[in-house]
């Protein structure tokens, strides 16, 4: 993530946008049931059991990066396909703890229920989001342009690695707040996420108040988006905005 301010201000005010128009329809009934997430006898277990799994995607995605799982080929269009099926394998530790905990999808915040609804809603969540963006940036110009390369297959093909990494962390989130409660699953992330961007600042030579500024709004922008995670329980319509947010940043 950028550290300038003219990145950061309207990228959090576009992510605050999404995630309040979630509430503010949440509150009318129109949107979809917010189901359940099923308990755990042993949390901290399952929290030990979480960090081995994400330290088992840290190793495989080395793997990846040494060439050791399916390699691209010279055909543009089957390495299309290849850059998910590594993403499968890269997380397939996630799902393999599933199965061997005997735990369902809900605890991803993943739930086919109502599947259409959400990902309506991300979409039109998103392009509000996107205009935001773009309108406290000066560059409205580039709408149609980011429609179009959201569409494009090589773009597309980003999805499920977005879509998996979104997966990953409701699967840290769901067993940290499962072991200290939902107040630290919260906070611990968030305040995590704000100082790992802290080194960066200091090396690129930013003042302290320009550092402290970045460090409150990343970490305030991640626990609200974390909080609306937690209260809409599903990562669907989080994942179409994750991507087309992605596309607008021009991180894919």
């Amino acid at each position: 993530m950028q550290s300038n301010t003219l990145f950061i201000v309207p990228l959090t005010m576009a992510y605050a946008s999404i995630c309040g128009l979630w509430f503010l329809l949440d509150r009318t009934g129109v949107l979809w049931r917010v189901v359940s997430i099923e308990k755990t006898n042993n949390p901290w277990l399952d929290l030990g059991i979480s960090l081995l799994a994400v330290i088992g995607i840290f190793g495989i995605g080395q793997l990846y990066s040494s060439g050791l799982l399916i390699g691209t080929t010279q055909n543009e269009t089957l390495n299309l396909i290849i850059w998910p099926l590594n993403n499968i394998l890269i997380f397939s530790p996630i799902f393999i703890v599933l199965i061997l905990r005997k735990q369902s999808l809900t605890t991803l915040f993943i739930s086919k229920d109502n599947w259409l609804k959400k990902v309506t809603f991300g979409f039109l969540a998103s392009v509000i989001g996107i205009l935001i963006f773009l309108s406290l940036r000066g560059e409205l110009g580039r709408g149609v342009e980011i429609m179009n390369n959201s569409v494009d297959p090589k773009t597309v093909s980003n999805f499920p690695a977005i879509f998996f990494e979104n997966a990953a962390l409701a699967f840290l989130f769901v067993r940290l707040r499962w072991a200290v409660g939902i107040k630290w699953a919260i906070v611990v992330p968030a305040v995590v996420f704000a100082l790992a961007h802290v080194p960066g600042s200091i090396a690129e030579g930013d003042p302290w108040s320009h550092i402290i500024t970045f460090f409150f709004l990343t970490g305030g922008l991640s626990t609200f988006i974390l909080y609306t995670a937690y209260r809409s329980r599903d990562i669907l319509w989080l994942g179409v905005v994750h991507y087309l947010m992605d596309v607008a940043i021009k991180a894919v």
